[in-house]
């Protein structure tokens, strides 16, 4: 979201990382001892032989109690948090976005906003380039060896940032999937990255041996990591695999080699950000009853302008006895996420408008705008799901229907082919083929 909102404000981008960030932090409350062995030991002694030869032990190790967080202790990450937060807070005047403690927020020399994402020791930093400026100094007086690389090509979690077009913002990871197609070592492509016959469960195929499901994990939460950053078009039947891991069989390898030709074929596509209202709008869908043992499968898409900041695509964990009641599960599973996404744009400083909900049950809308079950099939639903009703009724969400065959979350829900796929990729990847 703040990568997209730098593209609709035309901000300047930025990352900055932090080197031996923990080792900035003091620590904390709870006293830390740390032996050193005697190899290193003797490295201290001899450098400093009046401070450590005193305390050299009998197998020739010293032991210390830290007075600063260290790399490799469970403490260290929040005291780095705690450190880097009063830093920021209390000598640069930032203030923390409510909804997320990792997202920071200033207003900059000519009254603009400057925001800076926080990942352990890499920060992503959006604003005017005088600002930018003015933080990188406050950065280096405060943590010594700090580095900051200026747009308009980023790197940053391993994501590729392009913001070198005007009014758009392109995501990808292509050397991450360059080195995954590598260690592969498979031939061929494929249009699209399931057959149709991607939730079918065949029982008498042959369990793989346990070689082959630790490459089969390995693999699936690979492709599950770049899914989840800038490829939701291979999401849905990465999802599914990764129900699989597990059980994997000789017909769960062929269905994830499928996945792998797929992306042989288009590896080198991601997401794009574009300008446009700075207003959210999901789609929520369901697929009834898909997989073998009944139950139903979620995709949800999240946008703000043009381009997805939120994809998922889940298995649910309730049977449903409908399609109507798979539908409404889905919106109230991702109901959370749509409800987070606005309070943190709100918290941002926008003044945001009612968040368009898609769906393409009309009964499912019904249930939702009644609050409560509208026939005898639908008495059995449970009343946690109607809680929707509520963030509608406050002006929060608005509910629109969209045609099935407009429907973007209906390619994370089942596995489409043909034209139908390509032009539901176009839309959720926002790309320009």
């Amino acid at each position: 979201m703040v990568a997209a909102i730098a593209v609709m404000e035309n901000r300047a981008v930025a990352t900055m990382d932090v080197p031996g960030a923990y080792l900035h932090a003091p620590g904390g409350e709870e006293v830390i001892f740390v032996r050193i062995d005697p190899e290193c030991a003797g490295i201290l002694v001899e450098l400093q032989p009046e401070t450590y030869k005193d305390y050299v032990s009998d197998d020739g190790s010293i032991t210390v109690q830290l007075d600063h967080a260290l790399y490799g202790c469970i403490q260290s990450g929040k005291l780095w948090l705690d450190k880097i937060t009063s830093t920021l807070t209390e000598k640069g005047g930032f203030t923390v976005n409510q909804t997320d403690e990792c997202v920071f927020n200033k207003i900059g020399i000519n009254g603009n906003q400057l925001t800076l994402c926080l990942y352990v020791d890499d920060i992503f930093i959006t604003g005017e380039q005088c600002d930018i400026e003015w933080f990188q100094q406050f950065m280096q007086q405060q943590f010594n060896g700090a580095k900051i690389n200026h747009g308009p090509i980023l790197s940053y979690l391993g994501m590729t940032f392009d913001y070198s077009n005007h009014g758009r913002a392109v995501l990808t990871m292509e050397k991450y999937t360059d080195d995954l197609l590598e260690s592969w070592g498979g031939r061929g492509v494929a249009f699209t990255p399931a057959t149709t016959n991607l939730f079918e469960v065949d029982e008498n195929a042959v369990r793989l041996s346990t070689d082959m499901q630790q490459q089969f994990h390995t693999r699936v939460a690979k492709l599950l990591y770049l899914a989840k950053r800038v490829r939701p078009d291979i999401l849905m039947p990465v999802a599914y695999l990764s129900t699989r891991v597990q059980v994997c069989t000789g017909d769960d390898w062929n269905k994830l080699e499928r996945v792998m030709k797929y992306l042989n074929k288009d590896r080198n596509l991601g997401i794009t950000l574009s300008a446009g209202d700075l207003s959210l709008e999901a789609s929520v869908d369901a697929s009834f009853g898909t997989h073998h043992d009944g139950k139903s499968h979620t995709g949800t898409v999240i946008s703000l302008g043009q381009g997805p900041v939120y994809v998922k695509s889940a298995k649910q964990k309730l049977v449903t006895k409908s399609s109507s009641e798979a539908e409404l599960v889905g919106v109230s599973d991702e109901f959370s996420q749509i409800i987070w996404c606005r309070e943190f744009l709100i918290h941002q400083g926008y003044n945001m408008p009612a968040t368009v909900v898609k769906q393409d049950n009309r009964s499912t809308m019904a249930m939702i705008d009644k609050g409560k079950h509208t026939s005898a099939r639908t008495r059995h639903i449970n009343i946690r799901h109607y809680f929707v009703k509520d963030r509608v009724d406050a002006g929060e969400i608005v509910f629109e229907h969209s045609p099935s065959a407009e429907m973007i979350a209906d390619m994370l829900t089942k596995p489409l082919q043909g034209s139908t796929f390509v032009k539901l990729r176009r839309q959720l990847l926002n790309w320009q083929f």
